[in-house]
């Protein structure tokens, strides 16, 4: 079988993986087309666009109304992180709405409706108006629940509409509800931002907001203060996860859809041990694969056509890096993977005060990773001068043993490297264009259970390419320090390219697994160990960027072996990383 229908097969066994997990992740959200599932645009008072995903059990009818919930994602999320909660409800026969506040998804930034400036709700005020004058709607049974910030906006929302229910999982001081409404508090053990605040979660049973809403002076954990009947309910149960874990915990999961069913009448009172959310991260994570299979298939048949094989460089006469396995591997594969965990905190810190602009318009968190992959850039570039005046260049190494070259000969061709950005954003278009057809077809992003691919609204279409020229340099002098490393046999075909591959992707991330593992023990054990300048989620949101650098890290590898130059997988890497920056986080609220 020769390379080209091999890869052919591959490519069609993508498209299969993509089309069936599309198919079962659709089919979970709706419960086999027992709900409708729907995207809403809505305009706001001011004349701002805001989205949100609405499920509709066929069971929600103008003779029979539903009770309706309405699902806030946390700090920078777009909504659909939250299906778990929102198709498991559903399920239980309410009408519900997971939104995209302000910022998020395809949510216009209205400064009208901010929080921290103007005590706003974050549009979950018009969600709640839209819903309310919805004929399958009943009015009178509408509660809100959120994760993380999303608590605060849900709690903020009870103080401009009258709710039936609250749902929160972190603190804030707010106004005393004015009307009756039930409330529940579910607080992870090990919740890192919780953690961040206080010393144990025991200190939460006499926060001054909570107590003075349970109406006692030390809250008792898992007691009914109150009544459901009364509609004057309050709980707090705290269970044995951390904070990223409230998004799809089981546990969690189990008594945000228990507190909705006790608070309001559920048409559909399935017992809360009948959960199927879990399979939709499976069919998703298959969605997945194919991309990523498909990415890598459609890059080898395109640099075997006509229109790019010229891309394809002669092999270099000296080739750079220590042999597989010696003294000086070993040293240099450890420096690679020590450079971005020594730059992590203070890149991360300085990030993290970085204002957002016109320019860079997303919020703090992803502009933290964006000056740390900056100032590890720098690492690797002191790294790889000392490699080359120490060792490269008595090898005789050149442009063309480090990847640089542009053409035959040591000369820089404009038009090669042109070419290599084209090939890049067709590469990039086509993963663009299979995320649309998801979008479109199976009414879902493709999220993981923290991270999710969603399409770009203008306002992220305008700032994407500034965060492609913030993550560049990281890409351009990671792929030059990772020269200093051979690999065992020929790495430009067969299993030893594959081989290569995937340890090339992995040394330089290793570090970085390494810190997070530690950080994920640590904190479950006990508490996050360091937490200054916000590290506490720097570290957890590691799980989300360790998968895609090592993805866009791959991909460039790969292309690298096959063209023996590092700029067509430079720029598809590079593009790669700053669209999923740009794509899971939020416009910021004040620019």
């Amino acid at each position: 079988m020769t390379h080209r229908k091999r890869t052919s097969i591959l490519l069609v066994i993508s498209f299969v993986l993509i089309l069936v997990g599309s198919f079962f992740s659709n089919a979970i959200n709706t419960d086999f087309g027992k709900i409708k599932t729907d995207r809403l645009y809505l305009m706001n008072d001011n004349g701002y666009t805001v989205s949100a995903r609405i499920y509709i059990p066929k069971t929600a009818t103008q003779e029979a109304p539903a009770p309706a919930m309405i699902i806030c994602p946390g700090g920078d999320s777009p909504s659909d992180l939250l299906t778990p909660w929102a198709s498991e409800i559903a399920r239980r026969g309410f009408v519900v709405a997971l939104v995209d506040y302000t910022g998020c998804g395809d949510t216009e930034v209205d400064n009208a409706s901010q929080y921290w400036t103007n005590h706003g709700a974050m549009e979950l005020e018009t969600i709640y108006d839209y819903l309310a004058n919805r004929p399958f709607v009943d009015a009178t049974q509408i509660g809100v629940g959120g994760h993380s910030m999303g608590s605060l906006y849900s709690y903020c929302l009870s103080t401009k509409r009258q709710v039936s229910l609250v749902i929160s999982d972190v603190i804030y001081s707010e106004a005393m509800p004015t009307y009756n409404l039930d409330f529940v508090q579910i607080s992870g053990q090990h919740d890192e931002g919780l953690l961040a605040r206080v010393n144990k979660i025991d200190e939460l049973f006499k926060d001054p907001f909570l107590t003075e809403l349970f109406g006692t002076d030390e809250i008792e954990p898992n007691k009914l203060y109150g009544s459901w009947e009364d509609h004057n309910a309050r709980i707090f149960y705290v269970v044995n996860q951390t904070h990223a874990d409230d998004m799809y915990w089981g546990q969690f999961v189990r008594l945000v859809v228990d507190s909705a069913m006790n608070s309001m009448e559920a048409p559909n009172p399935l017992p809360v041990s009948n959960m199927i959310y879990g399979w939709n991260f499976v069919a998703l994570f298959v969605v997945i694969i194919g991309i990523v299979m498909m990415l890598f298939c459609v890059a080898d048949l395109l640099l075997d056509s006509d229109l790019f094989s010229s891309l394809k460089l002669p092999a270099p006469q000296v080739t750079a890096g220590f042999a597989f396995k010696s003294k000086g591997w070993w040293i240099c594969a450890a420096i690679l993977a020590l450079i971005p965990v020594l730059f992590f905190f203070p890149g991360t810190a300085v990030g993290n005060q970085m204002a957002s602009n016109k320019l860079f318009q997303l919020g703090t968190t992803p502009n933290g990773f964006l000056i740390w992959s900056l100032f590890s850039a720098c690492g690797m570039l002191v790294f790889f001068l000392a490699y080359h005046f120490m060792y490269g260049k008595k090898k005789g190494c050149n442009v063309s043993s480090y990847g640089l070259a542009t053409g035959s000969d040591t000369k820089v061709h404009i038009g090669y490297i042109v070419k290599s950005a084209v090939f890049a954003l067709i590469l990039f278009m086509l993963g663009y264009f299979v995320l649309m057809l998801i979008y479109r077809y199976a009414d879902t992003d493709v999220h993981g259970l923290s991270i999710s691919f969603r399409l770009l609204n203008d306002a992220k279409c305008a700032t994407m390419p500034w965060y492609c020229l913030g993550m560049l340099p990281y890409f351009l002098l990671v792929t030059l320090a990772g020269n200093t490393l051979q690999f065992r046999g020929d790495v430009s075909k067969g299993k030893d390219m594959t081989k290569s591959v995937i340890l090339g992707a992995c040394i330089g991330m290793v570090g970085m697994l390494l810190l997070f593992i530690f950080y994920e023990v640590t904190l479950r054990l006990n508490r996050p160990f360091y937490t200054g300048h916000f590290a506490h989620f720097y570290m957890l949101l590691l799980s989300n960027v360790l998968l895609q650098f090592c993805v866009a890290s791959g991909l460039a590898i790969f292309i690298r072996r096959k063209t023996n130059s590092i700029w067509p997988g430079v720029f598809i890497g590079t593009a790669l990383v700053a669209f999923g920056m740009v794509s899971s986080n939020s416009i910021a609220m004040i620019i």
